[in-house]
């Protein structure tokens, strides 16, 4: 393949914010999963876009014959515009979301409180992960792991 070929313009996939894009760009490059050749705005208010190419060891780490220097999450999900019910959570957003609701668990867990309010406050915490919000704001799969390790017993 021709450097020409390797080397292009990466666009921002639709529905991603710019900014977003060229951060998580420059985060694999930090990592050297791709080599990045940003391209600065010339008065001074940031990036514009760039040139990417993965690199070798960004090709074993998608072959998983690599192990990855940084969490890598692919969220499908579209952030959609109109009313606050119907937006959903970027997925570093929903990370950092089901990060601070495992938090609260095992705070939960360890507060000096009886053991009845204990499970009054785990049951209310189950109830709002089984619940349609608490799978739209954690997407699915994050309220799902939280119940399977925290309350499968319960």
């Amino acid at each position: 393949m021709s450097g020409a070929a390797a080397e292009r313009a990466v666009p921002t996939p639709e529905g991603i914010n710019n900014r977003d894009w060229l951060q998580a760009l420059a985060q694999l490059a930090e990592y050297n999963l791709i080599d990045w050749k940003p391209i600065e705005d010339k008065s001074g208010m940031g990036l514009l876009g760039g040139f990417a190419r993965i690199n070798e060891l960004g090709t074993h780490v998608l072959n998983s014959s690599a192990a990855s220097p940084i969490r890598i999450t692919f969220d499908e999900r579209r952030a959609v515009v109109g009313d606050p019910q119907e937006i959903k959570m970027p997925g570093a957003e929903a990370q950092a979301l089901k990060d601070a609701f495992e938090q609260v668990i095992l705070a939960i867990e360890q507060i000096g409180v009886s053991e009845g309010d204990k499970k009054e406050a785990q049951s209310l915490l189950l109830k709002l992960l089984q619940s349609k919000a608490g799978a739209d704001a954690l997407g699915e799969s994050g309220a799902q792991s939280l119940i399977t390790k925290y309350f499968g017993s319960f």
